[in-house]
């Protein structure tokens, strides 16, 4: 192995944050005359050129040649990086290890002009002494395929984007349409028609209630011996069993006792960590992924956009040790493993902790802002919970009857905490809040006593409108975007200068306006093969093949492109289709025309000279 410590190396990162600690560990590893420097994330985007296809610096009649130029806020960077890079005798491109990071270190590449041989790639999941200088020792190969991929999603996103926002900005005045971001407004607006075309039944539920030594107790009707019901639906069902009860004794008719495990739930991904976030700690999915970035880049935490849940076979004897150390040593069980997505990209492993050692209140001694503790602890607490031991839970449930009739008191306690004693999942918050501990002994047989029927009215509800944190977990199984996509989905659908959407400032629930309902129905009447959920999953799992070199990029761009041209020519058409209609006003012909909703009608072909109309059954 080449001696690289005298050799004068430049190491390229995306963020400044990350600077001072990667120069630091690569210097106490005896690699003094490296150079650390920041590119700030991307240096490049696709520049418009008014000799491409719309304007996008797109050429699809040239095997979709691409017009790449430095931002004009990089080219001062770039100007120091060049200056670095030209004297060095290495440079090592250090992004993020993701298909972006690839594209960051393509760029680089080509606007330093850094010739074959000289520069490496260098991917490191955590900012953490070891991990730096592994990382640095063995350097590996540029992802091409993955720049292919990166490279594809942002020409398919920007010809979608330059070919359909001024279309639907002349209809329904959208200012923008992108094919994820407007996928994203879909789903939200589908739900919002849903609850406002949702019609409401009206269901019953009867409640025993009872005291035995001065202690209050309830029971829930779940109806005849051998035929067992959730609600009753009519109010003349309950007179009937008030009626039938009515004069006759309550009994413990069985008492069923059983313990169950409930499992702990496996390390964070991007997903899972927004949705954490978002529910407990009632932070944006734009502030999270911030707060992560933080976390990730002062070696607290690993890379935080991931799909994957499994951890690196290298930190799980450190958990194992850490864990038996301080909660026993039949405490520690193998890491919970998520369900593999068939779109999983698995570059890299789970959102973790890099040392578990660091507590909470040894990490609150390091960062005295508020909002990175909370998030550094939920952090520290899934990794220690998803290698603990199921939780033990004891349920007992007692059958009471009055004649044929059935009541069920249950009873939820908890004999061993396992995993809770670290951490407790939304959902088992709402498990415990259904039942009650009872701390009352009852025998089969044994006769209730104050005894009375009680009747609630209740209604059907809807679905409930999306937040932050269903949002993404909607997206994630829709398969629409990828984790380092659905922080900015969330931000440009709630763009206030779009006004797609808005987040409601008390439930925090994201609400369609009506502007962003008429862009969805525009797209799904003259658009719909090209917005629609099935095709971007189709297009994301497309982009995944092309990163796994299973898919030719041209191939795949230039389909997408046929399709598109054939989409906006049978729309455009439709705007001036002739018909063998009459105008009922002046007698003229009538063609086909689009309003600004995206429907279509008859119009006079002499118009704006004769406004003569005939609405179209569609």
């Amino acid at each position: 192995m080449e001696d690289l410590k005298n050799k004068n190396i430049l190491v390229i990162v995306e963020s400044p944050n990350k600077v001072s600690h990667i120069k630091e560990y690569l210097h106490k590893a005896g690699y003094t005359k490296v150079v650390v420097m920041a590119s700030v994330g991307h240096i490049s985007n696709i520049q418009d050129n008014k000799a491409s296809y719309k304007n996008t610096g797109i050429y699809p009649n040239k095997n979709f040649e691409i017009d790449y130029a430095v931002t004009d806020d990089k080219k001062e960077v770039v100007k120091k990086l060049k200056a670095y890079s030209d004297n060095a005798d290495y440079v090592y491109l250090a992004s993020d290890p993701d298909r972006e990071g690839e594209q960051i270190a393509w760029s680089l590449i080509k606007f330093l002009n850094i010739p074959e041989g000289k520069y490496r790639r260098m991917i490191t999941h955590e900012i953490t002494p070891k991990a730096v200088v592994k990382a640095f020792e063995n350097p590996i190969t540029l992802g091409t395929d993955m720049i292919e991929a990166a490279q594809a999603r942002a020409a398919i996103d920007k010809l979608i984007g330059y070919s359909l926002s001024p279309i639907s900005k002349t209809y329904v005045g959208a200012k923008s349409v992108g094919r994820c971001q407007s996928a994203g407004l879909k789903v939200l607006v589908d739900r919002e028609l849903e609850i406002r075309n949702f019609k409401p039944e009206t269901y019953y539920d009867i409640y025993l209630y009872f005291t035995k030594k001065k202690t209050n107790f309830k029971a829930k009707y779940v109806g005849l011996e051998g035929t067992l019901i959730d609600h009753l639906k009519d109010k003349s069902e309950v007179a009937i069993v008030f009626n039938q009860c009515d004069g006759g004794k309550y009994t413990i008719k069985d008492i069923v006792k059983h313990e169950k495990q409930e499992a702990t739930k496996p390390p964070f991904n991007t997903p899972t960590f927004q949705q954490e976030a978002n529910s407990k700690l009632g932070l944006s999915v734009k502030d999270a992924m911030s707060i992560a970035q933080k976390l990730f880049e002062n070696g607290f935490i690993t890379y935080m956009r991931t799909d994957d849940t499994d951890m690196a076979p290298e930190f799980i004897p450190v958990l194992k040790n850490y864990i038996e150390a301080t909660y026993g040593a039949k405490s520690y069980n193998e890491p919970k493993k998520g369900k593999k997505a068939d779109n999983a990209q698995e570059g890299h492993e789970c959102l973790r902790i890099t040392d578990p050692t660091i507590t909470p209140d040894i990490f609150n001694t390091k960062d005295p802002n508020t909002l990175n503790q909370k998030v550094y602890k939920i952090i520290w607490q899934r990794t220690i919970a998803s290698a603990l031991p199921s939780a033990i839970i004891s349920e007992t449930t007692y059958v009471i009857n009055n004649g044929k009739h059935l009541f069920n008191m249950i009873s939820k306690e908890i004999l061993d905490e396992g995993y809770r004693k670290v951490y407790s999942y939304k959902d088992d918050e709402a498990k415990d809040d259904d039942n009650e501990i009872v701390k009352e002994t009852f025998e089969k047989g044994e006769e209730l006593q104050d005894t009375k029927l009680d009747m609630t009215e209740k209604q059907t509800q809807p679905r409930p409108r999306f937040k932050e944190a269903t949002f993404i977990k909607e997206l994630q199984k829709l398969e629409i975007g990828r984790p380092s996509t659905y922080a900015t989905i969330v931000e440009t659908v709630l763009s206030q200068s779009r006004g797609y959407c808005e987040l409601d400032s008390k439930t925090k629930q994201m609400i369609p306006t009506e502007r962003g309902i008429q862009l969805i129905g525009f797209l799904d009447r003259a658009f719909s093969n090209l917005i629609n959920l099935n095709y971007t999953k189709e297009m994301e799992a497309d982009l995944d093949k092309i990163a796994n070199g299973k898919l030719n990029k041209l191939s795949f761009l230039q389909e997408f492109f046929n399709n598109l041209e054939t989409s906006i020519k049978n729309n455009t058409e439709a705007k001036t289709q002739n018909t063998d209609l009459i105008c009922p006003l002046c007698g003229a012909p009538m063609v086909i025309r689009r309003n600004k909703w995206g429907k279509t009608f008859a119009g006079c072909s002499t118009y704006p000279k004769c406004t003569g109309i005939i609405n179209l059954k569609e």
